[in-house]
């Protein structure tokens, strides 16, 4: 018999439909297009609505809610007039009461729950009874409980956990505590699937450890009154270890391990060493030091930690200088590690002890002394581990790191010689780093051109740019060409990193005309710049006080369809803060505005100092006059400084909410609207007025008078971006300094 076809691709196929809708809103669902997929499926609906069954419809009301879009699936529900399943009908009551904001949205589901054409379940509660736990209403979480049994449902312990976490939620802890005590205990006591009881459960120590009831917590795990609930000891703990590591009490999830260890229980490795890990990784001071007290006490029971575990432990250890303490976490990763090896191989065994060998040796770069480094490869030699390419490596990096390149030679030597493994690029790369780093070019520069060829060892991309980064940073920049030169000639393909150290070296060493040439030939050409290079070249020309020369490269740069980031004009429009040039610097601004970028805070810093700074000069500049000056010539100097009723005062800020408080009120939603339709239109008015603001903050900028014309650059038909020759007027502002209630106004918009 052939295979019966689906109603809705029956359907499909006697519309001579080619591609599937199912299929189709699977996919789009799946890239995020939520919205085109409910489009596409409102469009099949209206045209078929009166040939397609219910079954049909819930297997697309199915997919398109899996995009976890429920404001367009309900949308679409009232559209088409479907009348969904119970099942369905609970995933989208789930979704609503789950989404932001969830005081409408959870209206809008109880509304949906009132209008269900078939009979609620239990699970449609939950999930009403989550959404307002959510929103912290225990009356209406109260009221949904007593109006279960209309329907012949009966308040599970799931269900009253709900409520008690809107209690909770509401701060009213006597009422969530009594709730507890007198009835959810003893629900979970009755005849109940032991899934509901744990989910009840574990609801309950999770809500109390999001809300910050740690103390009520530890009273559960001393008294365990859920042990007469049929809650099993273990899960139970976990629980409590899961629910206040979540909250980041990595502590308190301890003092639980105690409570078990005093009942005779031992936690599992999964609880116990998400502990542990915790506490390696939390910034509290001490924390790494509990961890390693939990990993000592933890070999008890048999506890070992895992190599990530392991690797955060031994690196906050090392941070803190305690190296007898990470000594002793390696050697208890070690001595597990051979019981292993004797079981499954010995290969495996030693590949297992090598990684943790390199691990430990990675670490200790935050000790910055080699020698331990050393000392650690010898003991690991006495113990029969071969170090492999990566052990070597980390060695040698330790010495080049401290200055001590010769001795990272001696090291690499002995590879070669074939004491150690062979060494590989990264090692040479790491000791011609290590050369420059010294200022030994000369040796770096036999490294690379003698050393690699022979050992037959291509360099990389990274291994030139650290010859060039080198070489520039000593002043060789005749050299550092040649050597960009054979890179290219050895058909090594050069990155943007290479790029930004070439541009960069060249500016600093003020060679402004072969950083130009190399632009307009090589890199703009080859089309791999990045916002590094084109830092590098602002902070070249502004170094070299080119400020014009740059702000008309910026301008070339968007007439070629590239768009610099925010950190480009923040270094253009800082020089004009530092030149003094405050019509300049505003300029920039609306410039960035107008190419899509908003201010962040660097460019309102680099704005304050400029206004800071006129301040300063102009409290300099009207001291108090001395006796033998004239008074009539002093209190002219001082006019301009008079506020006067046209010019309000700026009044006192005490911290800097009052100078950017936002006016929510607007945002507020003063009752619910009857479809959901005008919910999406509001919202999607709110977004095209925000997107013609052209701002993503609540900051309202006012921009000076600005009567200078900035000259464009000329286009381009070659693609070359020419230096020089743009801002031609100079900036003729007056002198006269403004009161600080009109740089306020124009700068904040606060008056």
């Amino acid at each position: 018999m052939g295979t019966a076809i689906p109603p809705l691709l029956s359907l499909l196929q006697s519309q001579h439909h080619k591609p599937d809708l199912l299929r189709l809103v699977d996919a789009l669902c799946a890239s995020g297009r939520a919205a085109e997929a409910h489009h596409r499926a409102s469009l099949f609906l209206l045209s078929a609505a009166p040939r397609i069954d219910a079954r049909a419809a819930d297997a697309l009301l199915r997919r398109l809610l899996r995009a976890r879009a429920p404001l367009l699936t309900l949308r679409l529900l009232q559209a088409a007039a479907l009348v969904p399943s119970l099942a369905n009908h609970n995933r989208l009551l789930a979704l609503l009461c789950r989404a932001d904001p969830p005081q409408v949205l959870v209206l809008l589901a109880h509304r949906l729950h009132l209008r269900m054409r078939v009979p609620p379940s239990a699970a449609s509660y939950a999930a009403l009874l989550d959404g307002y736990a959510r929103v912290a209403d225990p009356r209406a979480a109260q009221k949904l409980l007593d109006e279960m049994p209309e329907f012949g449902l009966v308040p599970s312990s799931l269900a009253r956990s709900f409520l008690v976490k809107s209690f909770l939620r509401a701060r009213d802890v006597d009422s969530a505590m009594d709730l507890v005590d007198n009835h959810l205990w003893s629900t979970m006591a009755g005849e109940e699937p032991q899934e509901i009881t744990n989910a009840a459960f574990a609801n309950l120590v999770q809500c109390l450890c999001a809300e910050g009831f740690f103390h009520v917590v530890f009273r559960i795990a001393e008294e365990m009154p859920q042990r007469r609930c049929h809650v099993a000891d273990e899960f139970a703990y976990a629980q409590m270890i899961d629910s206040l590591c979540r909250a980041g009490q990595h502590h308190g999830a301890s003092r639980i391990v105690y409570i078990m260890r005093k009942g005779g229980l031992c936690p599992s490795a999964v609880s116990y060493n998400c502990i542990v890990h915790g506490l390696s990784t939390s910034p509290k001071p001490g924390a790494c030091l509990r961890a390693h007290q939990l990993v000592m006490e933890g070999t008890h029971f048999g506890y070992r930690p895992r190599e990530v575990t392991y690797k955060v432990l031994v690196d906050e250890l090392c941070r803190e200088n305690e190296l007898s303490k990470a000594k002793d976490v390696l050697q208890l990763m070690l001595q597990p590690t051979i019981q292993h090896g004797q079981e499954e191989g010995r290969d495996a065994a030693d590949e297992a002890r090598t990684r943790i060998y390199n691990v430990f040796l990675r670490t200790l770069r935050a000790v910055d002394n080699p020698s331990e480094q050393l000392g650690v490869l010898v003991s690991m030699l006495q113990a029969g581990c071969k170090p492999d390419v990566i052990t070597m490596n980390t060695v040698i990096h330790g010495f080049c790191k401290s200055g001590r390149a010769q001795e990272a030679r001696r090291i690499l030597d002995d590879m070669l010689n074939g004491k150690f493994c062979a060494p590989d690029v990264v090692t040479f790369t790491t000791l011609i780093s290590g050369y420059m780093d010294a200022g030994d070019h000369a040796e770096a520069l036999n490294v690379l051109h003698s050393l690699i060829p022979r050992h037959r060892c291509s360099p990389t991309v990274i291994t030139y740019n650290c010859v060039l980064k080198g070489l520039f940073g000593l002043g060789q920049v005749d050299a550092a060409m040649q050597v960009l030169e054979e890179m290219s000639a050895n058909n090594v393909a050069a990155d943007s990193v290479t790029h930004t150290v070439v541009i960069k070296g060249l500016c600093d060493a003020g060679q402004l005309d072969m950083a130009k040439e190399l632009w307009d030939n090589v890199i703009w050409p080859s089309g791999i710049h990045d916002d590094y290079v084109y830092s590098a070249i602002f902070r070249g020309l502004c170094k070299q006080r080119k400020l014009e020369q740059a702000c008309d490269f910026l301008y070339e740069l968007v007439d070629c369809g590239v768009a610099p980031s925010i950190v480009c004009y923040n270094i253009l429009i800082d020089a004009a803060c530092k030149q003094g040039l405050k019509k300049l610097a505003y300029q920039l601004v609306k410039e960035m505005k107008r190419n899509g970028l908003a201010p962040d805070a660097v460019t309102w810093r680099i704005l304050g100092k400029l206004h800071h700074y006129e301040e300063e000069e102009q409290e300099e500049g009207h001291q108090l006059p001395t006796p033998d000056v004239d008074r009539s010539s002093a209190d002219d100097r001082l006019k301009p400084l008079v506020l006067t009723k046209e010019m309000p005062s700026l009044p006192p800020l005490s911290s800097s909410k009052d100078a950017y408080e936002v006016d929510n009120n607007n945002n507020s939603t003063s009752e619910t609207e009857e479809e959901v339709g005008y919910l999406t239109d509001t919202a999607n008015n709110n977004k095209a007025e925000a997107e013609e603001v052209g701002c993503s903050t609540k900051i309202i900028v006012e921009e000076p008078p600005d009567n200078t014309e900035t000259t464009r650059g000329t286009k381009i038909d070659k693609g070359d971006i020419i230096w020089g020759g743009g801002l031609k007027k100079p900036d003729n502002q007056s002198l006269i300094r403004e009161p600080l209630s009109k740089v306020a106004k124009k700068v904040f918009g606060i008056l």
